[in-house]
């Protein structure tokens, strides 16, 4: 993997304490260059640079916009309230597109092409879960949706409606993966676990889990060269999916926010809006600093270009290349509000955001192979 230049130096962090030269944005200038200050003097000071930091917090973003020409990217359709709570999860199949929320319902949404080129989603199917969805994945014929009991729902093509569940958890389900004929579900009790459904069975049971070594509640998996890789809220586990024991604890430890395969290595997104690349053997080749967006929220792979695209805290979506994984360009695609999700359709160019405010949007990046 390329070492690159892109994002180095540390962007501005709010909150940061005055240190040796740096500058404080809240200083009062006028005040005299003295070590020790008269208590009334400093008391005045204080509220004087506490209504600049209100002030100062209180500050618009950026402006919502509807293209990103920077990087040929482009809004095809905002669904307002498709959800009327966090749109948590998304999954894209052949036929439809499947959304799920906070607001515990999971919807089927199917896409058509209109006249003048543009996309547009239309509701078509609500499934009431009973809790709040946190995450989705789909397993052949099979959707299953991870809920903040500890239970899962699968639903079948052919009809079937099962719901699984572990007599030892009751707490949320943040994570599922299928893995060959098998799905695995984590979450905010740091276990893996592996359910399967035996021949001639009709349900799913739990036949295997791994809790020694996860490094804290799971936020999400993935699977490099025969290991699971599990993020946590403190760090990066690999599990040897032969015998379902964690070989390796990464640095650093600190809240991961997703995973992307790449040309065989990892790359690990995190809460702070840092950015790194392993290799297989969990060895790290790239570490990038926090993004000038801010924290990171979720993370996902656009076939056009190609480009990492990650979902921050403050409505925006930064845009990256590969393989010289470089930052191309960041833009608000949500005005004031969380991109609590990210899916890309794998062809071209086509992805889904998912707000905190419910709303759906789709974008598309249309441009030459390569560029």
């Amino acid at each position: 993997m390329a070492r690159t230049r892109a994002g180095r130096g540390r962007p501005p962090q709010a909150g940061r304490g005055r240190g040796r030269g740096q500058q404080n944005p809240f200083a009062d200038e006028s005040a005299p260059g003295v070590i020790r200050q008269p208590e009334k003097q400093k008391k005045n000071k204080a509220k004087a640079q506490g209504k600049r930091a209100t002030k100062a917090s209180s500050l618009p973003l950026a402006r919502q916009v509807d293209a990103a020409p920077e990087d040929a990217i482009l809004r095809h359709q905002e669904i307002q309230k498709a959800h009327t709570d966090a749109v948590m999860a998304i999954v894209m199949q052949q036929d439809a597109i499947y959304t799920a929320s906070r607001d515990k319902l999971l919807k089927r949404w199917k896409p058509q092409k209109l006249s003048s080129g543009r996309f547009e989603l239309t509701a078509d199917l609500e499934v009431p879960l009973g809790d709040v969805c946190w995450c989705l994945v789909a397993a052949g014929e099979w959707l299953f949706c991870g809920l903040g009991d500890g239970k899962i729902r699968g639903f079948s093509k052919s009809g079937q409606d099962l719901t699984l569940s572990d007599p030892s958890s009751s707490k949320r389900v943040s994570s599922l993966l299928q893995h060959q004929h098998v799905l695995l579900s984590a979450g905010a009790d740091a276990v893996v676990r592996c359910w399967t459904m035996p021949a001639g069975a009709s349900t799913f049971s739990c036949t295997a889990s791994v809790s020694e070594g996860i490094l804290g509640a799971v936020q999400c998996m993935c699977v490099l060269s025969e290991c699971l890789w599990v993020g946590g809220t403190s760090g990066v586990s690999i599990v040897e999916l032969a015998t379902l024991r964690v070989v390796k604890q990464l640095q650093p430890r600190k809240l991961v926010s997703g995973f992307l395969q790449f040309e065989g290595h990892m790359v690990v997104s995190y809460a702070d809006g840092t950015v790194c690349i392993f290799d297989p053997a969990g060895n790290q080749k790239l570490c990038q600093p926090p993004m000038p967006a801010g924290p990171v929220l979720c993370m996902a792979g656009l076939d056009s270009g190609p480009r990492v695209l990650c979902g921050h805290s403050k409505g925006q979506v930064s845009s990256i290349t590969l393989p010289m994984f470089q930052l191309k360009h960041h833009w608000q695609a949500l005005e004031r509000c969380k991109v609590q999700s990210l899916c890309c359709a794998g062809h071209d160019g086509i992805f889904l955001l998912g707000a905190e405010n419910g709303s759906l949007q789709l974008w598309q990046r249309s441009a030459p192979p390569g560029s």
